[in-house]
């Protein structure tokens, strides 16, 4: 049977999604391979997990757990006490990682040193997708609309900030950390007077930060697999209804859901979601995406559509968009994950 690397967690914000997304893999995926769990802890260590899957959204780092790492061509191995190695032999790795370290090119980086195939997207679409300044640039290259963004770094001066909010257009504008795939740090600013606090909460998680013009209109997301040479498709586009305080924090939720309305499909004229399926397709290409995203678009009142971001590695969760849009397309997420595997070690 097919030996699957599971490797789930992370240094990141977003660790806790992580475990949610490869709890939800490990049932999606039970009995079409063997599953290697490989969990990597807060604080960066590589543990394989051998305890109960039902514990991997508990504390499954303090018990049934062997250190390994990534030996450039060598593999996955295990380490034993004195510095001793041992093979730990699997066919491909799946890495279920949400965020910076994880996401961001890093581990697929170190996999690729390390000659393991591995599902998702590579190094540099990795890299790019989670910068939102070179993710636009090119997804304008591509003739995708994006939202005007200007990038400060930790340490800009006054003049800087405000010369950023005028390049976008004046208030409102979005303040994010410029590498990031959740709502975490992200700030609606309206005036002049929550743009300092806002910055702030946007440089304690990544020194480089993006002000972004705030498009208004419906937020749409296409689920889309496969790549540029061998064709991609597209599970149903769906479209996010959010009440409260106007973010979408499914992952960030006690009760998932809880301020988040999600349409699948979406409630949108057959043109316009015609024009958001080439967009979204248009921008996985752009990017250099394989294996499977998300990409989130805006439409416009006027019916434009405008990029947002794309998620190399989207949530796995059950209540997740990816799998949703899959489920209702007529693809359950393991056949989708099954075939992935199958065609990476094709």
């Amino acid at each position: 049977m097919t030996r699957v690397a599971l490797i789930f967690g992370g240094v990141s914000t977003e660790h806790d999604i992580s475990c949610k997304s490869a709890d939800n893999v490990v049932s999606a995926l039970d009995g079409r391979f063997e599953l290697v769990l490989v969990g990597i802890t807060r604080d960066g260590r590589w543990l394989r997990y051998a305890g109960d899957p039902a514990e991997l959204t508990g504390s499954w780092e303090g018990h049934d757990c062997t250190p390994v790492a990534l030996l450039p061509g060598s593999g996955l191995v295990e380490l034993a006490e004195g510095g001793a190695t041992r093979p730990l032999a699997v066919d491909v790795a799946l890495p279920v990682l949400h965020g910076q370290g994880g996401e961001d090119g890093t581990v697929q980086g170190a996999l690729e040193v390390a000659g393991v195939p591995y599902v998702g997207c590579g190094v540099m679409a990795s890299a790019v997708c989670m910068d939102k300044d070179a993710s636009h640039r090119l997804a304008a290259a591509a003739g995708v609309r994006s939202p005007r963004c200007e990038v400060l770094w930790r340490g800009c001066s006054p003049e800087e900030c405000a010369a950023a909010v005028a390049a976008c257009g004046g208030y409102p504008v979005f303040v994010k950390p410029a590498r990031g795939g959740s709502s975490i740090g992200v700030s609606r600013v309206a005036d002049e007077a929550a743009y300092a606090g806002a910055l702030d909460a946007a440089f304690a998680l990544d020194e480089k930060v993006a002000v972004e013009e705030a498009i208004t209109g419906v937020e749409v997301g296409c689920a889309i697999v496969g790549d540029a040479v061998r064709g991609t498709w597209m599970g149903e586009p769906d479209e996010i209804v959010v009440s409260g305080d106007g973010f979408f924090r499914i992952h960030l939720e006690k009760e998932p859901g809880a301020n988040t309305e999600l349409r699948c499909p979406a409630q949108l004229p057959d043109d316009v979601l015609a024009r958001v399926r080439a967009a979204g397709t248009a921008v996985y290409e752009a990017l250099g995406c394989e294996g499977l995203a998300r990409v989130d678009l805006f439409v416009t009142p006027e019916g434009e559509v405008v990029f947002n971001e794309v998620n190399s590695m989207p949530g796995l969760t059950y209540y997740s968009r990816f799998p949703q849009m899959m489920r209702v397309a007529g693809h359950e997420l393991g056949d989708v994950l099954e075939s992935l595997v199958a065609e990476r070690l094709a």
